[in-house]
């Protein structure tokens, strides 16, 4: 598999900003606090694939301590996103915001992701897990 060359490039989309941050990690941090719609998420998505295309790639979802409702994205995006459709190895949210914690938890344990996800504080924390992960199949 080739490499992301893009590092670094960054997307504004006004409510989401969409960074690669490490080769092959891909870092969406929400900035604004209005909801996200399922119309929004299939824009992130577009928007990720334009910077990784075909190859394999983890996401970070980086809420900080925002915490904006956004149960039909996280459905879609939690449940239904693979890594045959989307070429997502991993998935992990970062979040220190208590009520985005306890839901995102709870979407993970309910809907049961079909790529490993996992809720973590900080990115650094969601990146070291990551790695690993990224290295079986790059």
């Amino acid at each position: 598999m080739s490499a992301i060359k893009k590092e670094g490039k960054k997307i504004d989309l006004g409510f989401v900003s969409i960074e690669l941050i490490r080769l092959n990690i891909v870092c969406i941090t929400t900035l604004t606090e209005e909801e996200v719609s399922l119309e929004n998420g299939i824009k992130i998505i577009e928007e990720i694939k334009g910077l990784v295309g075909q190859t394999p790639h983890a996401t970070i979802l980086n809420f900080g301590d925002l915490f904006s409702p956004s149960k039909e994205f996280f459905k879609f995006i939690v449940s239904q996103r693979s890594v045959e459709k989307d070429h997502i190895v991993a998935r992990a949210m970062v979040s220190s915001n208590m009520a985005r914690r306890i839901e995102a938890q709870n979407f993970i344990n309910f809907f049961k992701p079909l790529t490993p996800t996992k809720l973590f504080s900080t990115v650094d924390e969601a990146i070291a897990w990551i790695e690993p992960q990224l290295k079986e199949v790059i």
